[in-house]
């Protein structure tokens, strides 16, 4: 009885020790938030939605979103090849790595900016679609305005920290509702998990 009696004092010693370290832990900073019904745009719980902040690899939505624009107008296909340049190769990680030269298809680079991240494939994209990186982030601002983006800014294609590229999370629900409305037949790139190069 003396080692049941004991074993419980220790148990609950150890449980309150853990409650009295997670009191005095200090609240973790999420930074803003907006959670929203897509199917009709209902706010379900926002905070700080409208606090501009960077979007980082958030960023690759709008690129992804841009490329669709061009596949839809007839721009390019799936199988058009886009070619790795030295300012696409030398970007740091997550990237594909890919040697100056290297050609791969709009399909394949869809896969690695959505599943991956990678940031040489998102300059990749943007210098094949738009003649020059700077060209595509002003189709990327051009499309944010009329999406209704109000607040956010771009001066990048792959979301590599920039002072003057911010968003909110207002603005990036807008988006998000509009890449899965206006292109759904591109579903599949959202939901996978991995890739094959």
């Amino acid at each position: 009885d003396f080692m049941r009696i004991y074993r419980t004092l220790a148990a609950l010693a150890v449980s309150l020790n853990g409650i009295l370290a997670a009191l005095a832990t200090p609240a973790a900073q999420a930074g803003p938030a907006l959670l929203f019904d897509s199917g009709n745009g209902q706010i379900l719980y926002a905070e700080d939605a409208d606090n501009q902040w960077h979007p980082a690899s958030l960023t690759k939505i709008m690129t992804a979103y841009v490329v669709f624009q061009s596949l839809k107008a007839g721009r390019i296909t799936l199988d058009t090849k886009i070619t790795c340049s030295e300012a696409a190769h030398v970007q740091p990680p997550s990237k594909v790595g890919l040697p100056v030269g290297a050609e791969m298809t709009i399909d394949l680079a869809l896969q690695a900016l959505i599943i991956k991240s990678a940031n040489d494939v998102a300059v990749m994209l943007a210098e094949a679609l738009g003649g020059s990186e700077a060209q595509f982030v002003a189709e990327m601002n051009a499309t944010a305005r009329r999406l209704g983006m109000t607040r956010t800014h771009f001066v990048n294609a792959n979301g590599l920290p920039a002072a003057d590229q911010v968003t909110t999370a207002r603005d990036l629900a807008r988006l998000s509702r509009a890449v899965t409305r206006d292109f759904p037949e591109y579903a599949h790139y959202w939901s996978a998990s991995e890739f094959r190069i």
